[in-house]
């Protein structure tokens, strides 16, 4: 494993970076320019003042980190669209716990969020592992020239 570890570094790192960026941006659009309008009305009575920083560039780095393996490497020697499939899957479910659970447990989560919340999540992590995946393809792509 170590030795596919070293052989694939380069695809690894390439995916990666194209994991995160496509989340960053991505997320960055939707929670601080289209839906953040629907955040602060819905949610304003459940946020913090000031955010804590360290939870969120943890899940960040735990998720992308995920996604890599559970729908880039998956997936390395099949088309896009597979990857495609279960980033959206892992998303499907990793935010469908998140916000059924909130929806449960928190006054004031509202249905509205939750099903917003869970169709994003499940759209970001899809189009996340396809940019792992392309990423992991353009190196590929290189080195067997």
């Amino acid at each position: 494993m170590l030795s596919n570890i070293i052989r694939f570094a380069k695809n690894i790192v390439v995916s990666l970076i194209a994991i995160f960026v496509c989340f960053g941006v991505l997320d960055f659009l939707w929670l601080g320019v289209i839906a953040d309008g629907w955040y602060q009305s819905e949610m304003a009575p459940l946020l913090r003042s000031q955010f804590i920083t360290w939870p969120w560039v943890v899940f960040y780095l735990m998720y992308g980190c995920v996604v890599f393996v559970l729908a880039v490497v998956a997936n390395r020697e099949k088309s896009l669209l597979y990857a495609g499939i279960d980033g959206a899957l892992l998303g499907l479910a990793s935010y469908g716990a998140y916000n059924l659970t909130a929806y449960s447990i928190i006054e004031g989560f509202t249905l509205f969020i939750m099903l917003i919340d869970w169709a994003w999540g499940t759209c970001l992590t899809s189009a996340s592992a396809m940019a792992g995946w392309l990423g992991f393809q353009l190196v590929k792509g290189k080195s067997s020239e």
